[in-house]
């Protein structure tokens, strides 16, 4: 009898790795399409007025019918608060980033400057966004919760640097915390001024800030 049920019991596994295997397969595919959706959703966010952006033209860009947005998304402003906090998220990576590659403070100082100059698209979409979600309808106390997050984690990478500058004689007894958010909001200041401004230049514009906040702290790269 054992050698009858064998043959079975290996086509009921064979059946169930194949189920596996195709939900699996299913799962990355619908990863994929939410993600394709996202991004769709990004674009838009970044480049109009969330008033002015219908789910419609969000899944046209997504190349996807409306009927499976809605599967993914509950309508406009989930899909909204969805986009802020991939936009959220990503910026926050590339500041965990910068802060695991340095130990000396001037270098981490300025790859966060030259990350602004390399990734201006995306951090000028994000600080669109958010300017967007700070006049809306869909604020919600998660939603605050992450952005407060990415400016308290951006001000905490800038502090710490300038408190170890300090530390080493390279930098004056400026408050380091609002050292960090001097240059948090001149930062954002550039981006909205590009955003208004699609013409500026925008690395140009950095590098004399940068040139400021060096000034600021009291650190001459020149005699470094």
């Amino acid at each position: 009898m054992t050698t009858k049920a064998a043959p079975k019991e290996a086509k009921q596994r064979g059946a169930s790795q194949k189920g596996a295997q195709q939900k699996a397969a299913g799962q990355k595919e619908g990863l994929l399409r939410r993600q394709e959706i996202l991004s769709a959703a990004l674009k838009l966010f970044s480049e109009r007025d969330y008033s002015a952006i219908t789910i419609k033209d969000i899944a046209q860009l997504a190349q996807v019918n409306t009927s499976l947005l809605y599967y993914y998304y509950a309508d406009k402003e989930a899909l909204f608060r969805a986009a802020l906090e991939e936009a959220v998220g990503a910026a926050m990576r590339n500041y965990a980033e910068i802060a695991s590659k340095h130990s000396e403070p001037v270098d981490l100082i300025d790859d966060w400057f030259q990350m602004h100059v390399e990734l201006t698209s995306d951090i000028r979409r994000l600080v669109k966004i958010l300017i967007d979600y700070s006049s809306s309808s869909s604020q919600t106390r998660v939603l605050d919760d992450v952005v407060s997050k990415f400016y308290d984690v951006e001000t905490e990478v800038l502090s710490k640097a300038i408190r170890r500058g300090q530390r080493l004689g390279l930098f004056n007894n400026v408050s380091p915390q609002t050292a960090a958010m001097f240059a948090s909001m001149h930062l954002d200041g550039v981006m909205v001024r590009s955003i208004i401004q699609p013409q500026l230049n925008v690395p140009a514009a950095i590098a004399a800030f940068r040139t400021a906040f060096w000034a600021y702290v009291g650190y001459d790269p020149k005699k470094a």
